[in-house]
């Protein structure tokens, strides 16, 4: 009787020992797996004037700023507008309201650790000779909590009615400065899923918000 059952507990350890790998195999698998948040970032220049004119701003070339401009890789496939999440804070940011929109757009990102994920760049080109130049770079990684990282630089005219109190701010003779400023905004910031993060600048801006979709 002792022999008869002999095989069959030798089948059920083996099934209970497979199944009890499977499992341990999946948790790893699932450990394994990398998150993936939706991400959206609006860059803004702020028209009051003020801002210049209360501090003091290093002149900055925009190899100073990202002097490894051409090794950065291009900018990921951006998400149609209509997904976008910060649309209604978008429309609020008007001219009569001081604000002029130069960058939104949200990305699928991957949520790799920090010494694996790549910076991507961002360009804005002035349509005309008197708009700004937006230019710099974007990273995000996860540790214990997400984190965005911005370094980003702005090319903007000197308004023609701050410019003798910028060039005495500066302490320039007005005859030396130029038409353009360059302006720096380099900032890290941790983010939890659903917040909404206001990088400030008295010249210019950017809202960030991230949220997590699951893991690939």
């Amino acid at each position: 009787m002792h022999r008869t059952h002999a095989p069959i507990n030798r089948w059920r350890h083996l099934i209970l020992t497979g199944l009890a790998l499977l499992t341990l195999s999946n948790s790893i698998q699932a450990e394994d797996k990398l998150p993936r948040y939706h991400v959206e970032v609006i860059v803004f220049e702020t028209l009051a004037l003020k801002g210049w004119t209360e501090e003091y701003w290093p002149e900055k070339t925009a190899d100073a700023i990202l002097p490894d401009w051409n090794e950065l890789r291009s900018m990921p496939s951006p998400l149609p507008q209509k997904v976008h999440r910060l649309a209604t804070e978008a429309k609020k940011m008007t001219r009569e309201k001081g604000y002029n929109k130069l960058f939104h757009q949200a990305w699928v990102m991957t949520g790799f650790p920090e010494d694996q994920s790549q910076p991507f760049k961002i360009e804005v080109l002035p349509g005309n000779a008197y708009q700004s130049r937006l230019f710099g770079q974007i990273k995000f990684y996860k540790s214990r909590f997400a984190h965005v990282r911005l370094n980003l630089g702005l090319e903007r005219r000197i308004p023609s009615r701050v410019r003798q109190d910028f060039a005495q701010q500066q302490d320039m003779d007005v005859t030396a400065l130029p038409d353009y400023w360059h302006f720096q905004l380099k900032e890290s910031r941790k983010i939890k899923s659903g917040e909404l993060h206001y990088f400030d600048h008295p010249i210019f801006g950017a809202l960030v918000q991230i949220q997590y979709l699951g893991k690939e």
